[in-house]
């Protein structure tokens, strides 16, 4: 009898509110990390950890300075608690799936030039479709939010070249063109037939080391046997456009990040071997969970990208694969 009574003080006091907030630490092994994505104080993610354990009566997690370690109870705990989230996740699909796609919600990752210059598109356009849903938009570097989708805090995401994961589905989806551009009245915006050892001497407007659109670059410069000037580092697209438009050096972007600049002549695409360089975007989810209406609507949406025309876009569309 003591022991039911054990039991039942435990349920009690344990919430599945300290859960996912215990499972949001561990998965981040940090508090302050933790308390960003869960939008709530470092104090009280703090609190709600301290019971948790008050109530368990073990320690769950080690703190070594700034970041955290799991202990051997909180392993033991984080499966168990996983495991539930993801049961508490599919009953909340379920009854999502007896209202249809009238109301719920879409959680959707991107990597940053696809977020910024195309899914803001698609996501109102279905949004019209469905008002009575609650989306949201993250975008950050391809490895964060395919590692969201994984751990399940996003319903899909999509992004570029996508890591080989048997826990991922992925579904490719537009190719995107990454041209050279230039300033308007740059002194190369006339010529025809450029390599890119002609581009040597140019200063470069580069985005960040790991960048899609870098990487890209560096590859074909190898091949070419050309050494290319980086003058800059940017952290954005748009950056990277002022600082061309301004003259401060060529830049290799997303023709998606510059269709307004090139029609309006503000930039000017030039002519290099070797480009555009496609490379493909792709839609990514969690192969074993039951997705619900919302997300498989929603991918279906995009795969047929009418809403391209409403954001003056065109992309080459490749088919769906299994």
């Amino acid at each position: 009898m003591p022991k039911a009574n054990s039991q039942l003080d435990l349920e009690r006091s344990v919430t599945l509110r300290q859960l996912r907030t215990f499972k949001t630490v561990a998965d981040l092994n940090s508090f302050s990390l933790a308390a960003q994505r869960l939008k709530l104080s470092q104090p009280s993610i703090s609190y709600q950890v301290k019971e948790l354990e008050e109530a368990l009566g073990v320690p769950l997690l080690d703190r070594l300075g700034k970041r955290v370690q799991l202990t051997e109870a909180g392993t033991l705990l984080y499966g168990y608690a996983r495991r539930m989230l993801d049961v508490l996740d599919e009953a909340t699909i379920a009854i999502e799936e007896m209202r249809g796609i009238q109301r719920g919600t879409l959680r959707v990752g991107a990597s940053t030039t696809v977020g910024i210059y195309l899914l803001p598109a698609a996501l109102g356009a279905f949004k019209k479709l469905h008002p009575g849903l609650v989306i949201s938009l993250e975008i950050g570097t391809r490895a964060r939010v395919q590692e969201q989708v994984l751990r399940n805090e996003l319903d899909l995401a999509v992004v570029g070249p996508a890591s080989k994961d048997p826990d991922l589905a992925i579904i490719p989806f537009i190719s995107d063109e990454l041209v050279v551009v230039a300033p308007a009245n740059h002194t190369l915006a006339a010529r025809h037939g450029l390599g890119l050892k002609d581009l040597a001497g140019q200063p470069f407007v580069m985005r960040e080391a790991a960048s899609g659109s870098r990487l890209s670059l560096e590859k074909a410069a190898r091949k070419a046997g050309a050494k290319l000037v980086v003058a800059m580092e940017l952290g954005s697209n748009g950056a990277i456009k002022h600082a061309v438009e301004s003259g401060l050096g060529l830049a290799v972007i997303s023709r998606y990040a510059c269709v307004l600049e090139l029609s309006s002549g503000r930039l000017v695409e030039l002519d290099v071997r070797g480009f555009p360089i496609r490379r493909d975007w792709h839609i990514l989810h969690l192969r074993r969970r039951k997705l619900p209406s919302s997300v498989t609507a929603f991918i279906e949406f995009l795969k047929k990208t009418s809403w391209l025309s409403q954001n003056g876009s065109h992309g080459r569309v490749r088919p769906p694969s299994d």
